[in-house]
């Protein structure tokens, strides 16, 4: 397995439990604002045992976060991984970007939570992500969620230039009509970004991000903006 490292305890990356971030390398996608670029290259082999090990010393923490890159990249080791952390008791989230539907329909029935990006409106996904088939392919991962049965959260990062009030708007409809009951607006960080010009993109501020989420919460039964912290609309 592949991975970038580990962070031995957050609080805010998996709702309402404390947590280690796993962070699995490689990704499909290349969107500009990445702040994880780093590890779409970069990748340290490791077993899954051992990341099985140094997590069970963990004593502080009742959950596991799994993010990337983009984890279901590497399926077979993360569902193994998922696994053996669900056989030492901890709760095991996932952050995806979508683009595997088939492989996320298999993961669910192991996992607690899953966090599902969805960058911006389906015909334009493809700018972002550099996948021509990645709008398709994510709205499929929506509908996995929505018949799983599973805890899950969309969320939408406000990148200035890429969302606005209009593609906060068209994908709150979509997401309304999917059935999907929480919709999460996290601001853009412009710091350590894949393309060094977005460095020079201002941030939403936490107002904007509000009317954002005023615009989505007409559509979707709760809404949460993420900015210095989570505040539901």
């Amino acid at each position: 397995m592949l991975w970038g490292g580990i962070l031995d305890l957050s609080t805010v990356d998996f709702p309402g439990r404390l947590c280690s971030v796993i962070f699995l390398s490689g990704c499909p996608f290349r969107c500009p604002y990445c702040q994880n670029h780093r590890l779409l290259e970069f990748g340290v082999e490791v077993s899954v045992e051992d990341v099985i090990e140094k997590v069970r010393r963990n004593y502080l923490i009742d959950g596991v976060c799994i993010t990337g890159g983009e984890p279901l990249l590497q399926f077979d080791e993360l569902l193994k991984l998922v696994k053996g952390l669900k056989d030492l008791g901890f709760a095991v989230k996932v952050d995806t970007n979508g683009y595997y539907p088939d492989r996320l329909e298999r993961l669910v029935g192991f996992v607690d939570y899953v966090a599902l990006d969805f960058k911006t409106v389906p015909e334009r996904y493809h700018e972002v992500s550099g996948k021509e088939d990645a709008g398709e392919r994510v709205l499929r991962s929506v509908d996995v969620l929505t018949e799983s049965g599973v805890e899950f959260e969309v969320r939408t990062t406000a990148v200035p230039g890429i969302v606005d009030g209009k593609v906060v708007r068209r994908i709150a409809e979509i997401m309304g009509e999917k059935g999907v009951e929480l919709y999460v607006i996290q601001q853009f960080r412009n710091e350590d970004v894949l393309d060094e010009r977005f460095k020079n993109v201002e941030p939403y501020p936490k107002e904007k991000l509000m009317e954002f989420g005023r615009i989505a919460k007409v559509y979707v039964k709760r809404v949460i903006v993420r900015c210095e912290g989570e505040e539901e609309v």
